[in-house]
């Protein structure tokens, strides 16, 4: 899956400053319903049940939470660069700065785990994190991805 699809200009907090784990989750589902026409109500209520089933810390101070919801036709990303470090209780105790927010319709499993192999996949290229680090704003953000 291509990151032109997932991602737009549209898609991005950066140099956001996250008072918790809720915070930044909040504020992606509400940048979600904004671009999506999607509850950020509902998007926020099904992060925070998959959070509860383990966090969605991959490590390298990188989280992937992810969601399905009726109303989307194809999945969706939002991503957060955050200026403070949070806390997903990641396996390796690294405090989490990058989040990828992938949203994916209900009706089509395959092609959530495709875009969540996909994000996975760019997010496992250290440069490319580093990169992304350092970025102050969306139009940085988006060139790096």
């Amino acid at each position: 899956m291509n990151m032109n699809e997932l991602l737009s200009e549209n898609s991005f907090l950066v140099d956001f400053k996250a008072s918790s784990k809720k915070h930044v989750l909040d504020e992606l589902s509400k940048l979600a319903e904004k671009n999506l026409n999607v509850s950020s109500r509902t998007i926020l209520e099904n992060l925070t049940k998959r959070e509860k089933l383990g966090s969605t810390a991959v490590g390298n101070g990188i989280a992937i939470p992810h969601a399905t919801d009726q109303l989307l036709i194809k999945p969706k990303g939002f991503v957060a660069i955050l200026s403070n470090g949070l806390d997903f209780e990641a396996n390796d105790d690294q405090l989490v700065d990058i989040i990828f927010l992938l949203l994916a319709p209900t009706k089509n499993g395959s092609e959530h785990l495709q875009a969540l192999a996909s994000v996975s996949r760019l997010l496992k290229d250290k440069e490319l994190v580093n990169k992304l680090r350092g970025c102050k704003s969306t139009e940085s953000a988006l060139a790096v991805i």
